[in-house]
Parts: C-alpha cells; structure tokens; sequence
C-alpha cells in the first residue's frame, strides 16, 4: 500500500456508529414490544449484539436499512453467551444478564480472551450478584439478581460497566435507584447511554458524572425507534487523511453529536488544517500542519491515527492519558510504539503523556496491526507519507468494526 502516489479527494460516506447499535440492540432486547432500529451497522462487533440478544430470546427482522426487534422484555436461560471479540458487549451484558435470576457463562475469542475485565470482583461486590472469573479473564460465570437501591461503583478502567448498568435499571427498575461512581473515565460514551434513553422516554438524571439517578420507567408504548449516527471514530481515519493530504467531504455526520471521537475535529483545527461544515457533509483540506497537544482520557480510540497525524506535523505534539491504552484490543502504547518506530517517527514517553516529533517523510516496510482494527486503519493512512510502500501484517482486523474502509479509502484515490 502506497498512498503517496496518489491525488486523494472524493466523498464518503460514513458507516453507523458501532457504539450507538450495540447500545440500541441492548435496549430493543429489554423492552417489552417492537424496535425499529433504523441505520444499523454490520461489523463484526455489532453482529455479535445482534446475535446475543437473538440467543436471549428476541426476535430479528432484516430490511434493506432497517434491523426490526421484537422482545418480550425478559431473558431466556442459556447454558453460555458468546461475545466475540466485543469489550464493549461483554462489559455491558454483564448488568443486562444480572437482572435475572439465571447463571450465564460469557465467552469470547481472540484478543477479548487477553483483555482483563478489570474491577469485575468489586463491580459483582456493588451489585450484590455473583460473578466467577479466572483472574478476571473471561469465561466468567454471572448470576444476578441486582440488589440495591443505592450501588457505589469504580469508573476509572471503563465506563462500560456504568452503561450497561444504566441500560439494564432503566427498563427494570422497580423503585428508585442512586448510582454512585468514581472517577469515571470516558465521559462522551455516557452521554450517548443517556441521550439514547432519554429518547426512548427514559431520562436518567446525572450529577457531574459521579451521580446517576434512575426511577422507573412510565414508558406505556408497545414499539420505540432509534435511528443511529454515523461513526465518528471510522471518520477520524479519514479525516486525518484529508487533514494530510487532500480534500474530503464526508456525509451521515452529526455535527451535535456527542461522540467522544468528535474530538478529532478540535486536534485538526489545531494543527491548521480547514474545516467546514457543508449543507450536507463536513469537508476537511489539508493546508498547515501544526504540532498539537490533546488528552485522549475520555477518547483513547483516538491514539492510533493521532500518532500517524503527529508524525506529519511540524513540532512536537503531545498526547497525554496514554495508561487508557493498555487494555484494548491491543496494548496501543506497544503496538503504535512498534508503527511508530517502523515508520522513523521519533517519540519519547514521560510519565502519562507520549510527545511526537514529526518528519518530513515516514519509511515503509511491514507493518504488524496485532489483530487491532485501529492499528490496520492508522497505518494504511500513514502510507500516504511514506517515502516507500507499507506492508499491513493482519489488515483484516478492520472486519471488526469498517468491514468497507479499503473499499472507501480506495475511492479517494486518483
């Protein structure tokens, strides 16, 4: 792959929201009647919500841009529930499974089975329920009922837990309930947790973060429909293209989205690049390329194409947050340490921060993605800079969250 050879510009556009789907999949298998989701997404991520709430009970109808769920609103009794390769499933099963009395076995494969469910002892603690694990690594065994009006609960690893948690009281509360968390990190997801229930008719009062009240819903409608965004995290890929090299326009996006990945626009408006909003799409042309400074806490995602990004800037650019990589699909310090040195982009890493000198031209060669859908879409970005090819060792980790991106990126080029 060597995109510096090629004029790149054209429109996009941009795939469905990986987190808002599995988040709607979650709420059409608690509620009591019919969901039309419109605009689902279909990687690999979001196949394995659809598939875990069709093994609990809910039923499934496919149309051309539209996913229609029927649910009765319980959980059927299942001997084991596989995740896939989906943290984000797995953590926020765990408090849907536990509003019932049943003892599920989650699983999962690839890079999820290295991913330690961190805090899970002290989340089962709060929640009053059993959970079984080998040193928190998956399979673990669950078995519920939640317990508890007030649940005091650790944020600082993964806000995951608080939204399946809030997703599962929401529909099933029968009295009032406090949640009460600590240090809550990634933010922006929370707000789509609660912006996506507050639309279906049931609002959850937030308190700076650390308090969450929830009452019983009054919700008497027999159907709800939720029509998901766009991407923000698949678009960050192409918008740092554009921000490097060329003129992009990319549609489907909500400009009032609250995203976490929505902070990619605020690092290229630093680094200089034009930004506009357009009727109908948002353009982004290179023109400057500045060095930039951003905390990736509440938008760890981000640090792949940011390293690519920082490479190309003149100056030191500085990352801080970076202890948020270790558990994903990958541990991206390590392995967007390893692209880094790959490409010649010289780095040095101080307490939490990463600064990033950029180069006049990044070298190519193999390039191994460590089975993380990020590495793959960052690195075939960073070959539009590189002075040779780049060779993507396991590229087809992208399957996992933009099945379509080499299709995309491709029609750019000219």
């Amino acid at each position: 792959m060597h995109l510096a050879l090629n004029e790149i510009s054209g429109t996009i556009l941009i795939p469905a929201s990986k987190s808002h789907t599995q988040r709607a999949y979650a709420c059409a298998l608690l509620f009591n009647g019919i969901t039309t989701i419109q605009n689902p997404g279909d990687s690999q991520d979001e196949q394995t919500a659809l598939s875990i709430i069709h093994q609990l009970g809910a039923s499934i109808h496919l149309q051309e841009d539209a996913t229609i769920i029927h649910s009765n609103g319980s959980l059927a009794a299942l001997p084991s529930i596989h995740c896939g390769e989906s943290g984000l499933c797995t953590r926020m099963f765990i408090p849907i499974l536990a509003t019932t009395t049943n003892t599920y076995i989650l699983n999962g494969s690839g890079s999820l089975l290295k991913r330690k469910m961190q805090h899970i002892a002290q989340f089962a603690e709060a929640l009053q329920i059993q959970i079984g694990s080998e040193n928190e690594y998956l399979p673990l065994s669950i078995q519920g009922p939640i317990k508890g009006s007030k649940i005091v609960i650790a944020g600082n690893e993964s806000s995951q837990y608080l939204t399946g948690l809030l997703i599962a009281l929401a529909y099933t509360c029968t009295k009032d309930i406090h949640i009460q968390v600590k240090e809550l990190v990634s933010k922006p997801y929370i707000d789509l947790t609660i912006q996506l229930l507050a639309s279906l008719g049931m609002p959850i009062k937030n308190e700076g973060y650390h308090d969450f009240y929830i009452s019983p819903s009054e919700k008497q409608s027999s159907t709800q429909h939720i029509t998901i965004e766009s991407d923000w995290s698949s678009a960050s890929n192409f918008i740092v293209l554009a921000a490097i090299k060329g003129k992009i326009n990319l549609h489907g996006l909500n400009p009032e989205s609250v995203q976490a990945d929505k902070a990619i626009l605020n690092v290229v408006t630093q680094v200089g690049a034009s930004v506009q909003w357009l009727p109908n799409a948002l353009q982004i042309e290179a023109n400057k390329k500045k060095a930039f400074s951003i905390n990736i806490m509440d938008c760890p995602d981000l640090f792949p194409i940011l390293c690519v990004l920082a490479g190309t800037c003149s100056g030191t650019s500085s990352i801080s947050g970076i202890h948020r990589l270790v558990n994903k699909e990958s541990n991206r310090l390590v392995s967007c340490s390893a692209m880094m040195q790959q490409l010649g982009i010289p780095f040095d890493i101080q307490d939490d921060t990463i600064h990033i000198e950029g180069v006049a031209i990044f070298k190519g060669g193999p390039i191994n993605c460590y089975q993380d859908h990020r590495i793959a879409m960052a690195a075939s970005i960073a070959s539009v800079y590189t002075q040779t090819p780049i060779e993507l060792i396991g590229k087809e980790a992208v399957e996992k969250s933009y099945p379509n991106f080499y299709n995309d990126l491709n029609s750019l080029l000219k």
